[in-house]
């Protein structure tokens, strides 16, 4: 049976891996960004227009260039190769800073019973992006490692895993001071372009972020989750992590624009409590299962959507092993909808 998701694999220099992504998936951007500019105005309250998002995107591209030079490059190749403008490249990086901030995903981070290093999450994401979802492959010259993500039309960077055996996962949390920098989704796939876990703790402290967000890692032996304000981040480490969309370290709770009343505690306690009943190691399907999971009330890890694009709904569910080379992605709700698997080559693997 084959993958309902697209699949793009890219090679080269940074320009001739976005140039190779732009002619790819052409027409898809070009629709993508013509429909609504991106959909950033299904999902906005207050709409833009092109030249109103272009500007606000203008102010992060010169942090995105000193911090990433890299990733500039292969948007400036996407841009060419899709045959739209390079500022509006940068745009389609830039859709989830420009909708402003709203609660996404539910990931834990947990050993299976096989005893690989997972990372698993639900993809929770407004604007109705589930025909945008898509498997990204990148092959590096050199000593690079390869990456394997999931992403989304247009976009180079989300989550996914590398040759390396690092995963990266991630969700929303909402602390002040939003501001022009680079977005997490330029972020993590920065992080997954280094070799270890340590180089990615470094980068991050380094490098200027636009928004907060939770990022969950692993290198196969550690698992560790990374919550970020705009200029401060803390890690917490175990065997075991469950993340939703409020800071768990006490140092940050104090700067948490979360609602208490909002699905966010209590995903958080399915998720733990489903996780225990697993004996906290569970097999792959099992945690298909809790990804899966599904009820009418804000407990619910999958989330339906009733047809307003302003609503988040779970758009794809993510299962990493990167120790492995492994990801296993369902396209729409995992309630209902197929797991399928993605490798990475393991030649190069650690």
């Amino acid at each position: 049976m084959s993958s309902p998701l697209k699949h793009v694999a890219v090679s080269g220099s940074p320009f001739q891996r976005g140039t190779q992504y732009g002619e790819t998936l052409r027409h898809d951007i070009r629709d993508f960004l013509n429909d609504n500019i991106a959909r950033i105005n299904s999902v906005r309250r207050e709409p833009l227009t092109l030249k109103e998002a272009l500007s606000m995107a203008d102010s992060y591209i010169p942090y995105i260039e000193a911090c990433t030079p890299q990733l500039a490059e292969e948007i400036k190749g996407l841009a060419q190769g899709a045959g739209i403008s390079y500022r509006e490249g940068m745009l389609l990086q830039l859709r989830r800073e420009i909708i402003a901030a709203g609660l996404e995903c539910t990931a834990f981070a947990c050993f299976s019973q096989e005893g690989h290093a997972v990372i698993a999450q639900n993809v929770d994401l407004a604007g109705q992006l589930t025909d945008l979802g898509m498997i990204l492959e990148i092959h590096t010259p050199g000593n690079e490692p390869d990456l394997l993500m999931y992403t989304h039309v247009g976009l180079i960077g989300y989550l996914g895993i590398n040759s390396c055996g690092l995963g990266i996962g991630l969700n929303m949390v909402l602390s002040p001071g939003w501001r022009a920098g680079v977005p997490p989704y330029l972020l993590i796939r920065h992080l997954l372009h280094q070799p270890t876990l340590e180089r990615c703790e470094q980068e991050i402290s380094l490098i200027r972020r636009a928004s907060s967000r939770n990022l969950l890692m692993t290198d196969g032996r550690r698992l560790i989750n990374v919550e970020m304000t705009v200029d401060n981040e803390r890690l917490i480490e175990d065997s075991l992590l469950v993340h939703t969309n409020h800071y768990l370290h006490e140092d940050f709770i104090r700067f948490d624009l979360v609602n208490p009343n909002t699905s966010t505690y209590p995903r958080l306690e399915r998720t733990k409590n489903k996780l225990g009943l697993y004996g906290n190691r569970p097999a792959m399907w099992q945690m298909e299962e809790l990804l899966a999971y599904h009820e009418s009330g804000m407990g619910s890890l999958c989330v339906h959507q009733d047809g307003n694009p302003r609503k988040v709904a779970t758009v794809a569910s993510v299962i990493m092993e990167p120790s492995e080379g492994r990801m296993r992605v369902c396209k729409g709700y995992p309630c209902v909808e197929p797991f399928y698997d993605y490798r990475i080559e393991r030649s190069r693997m650690a």
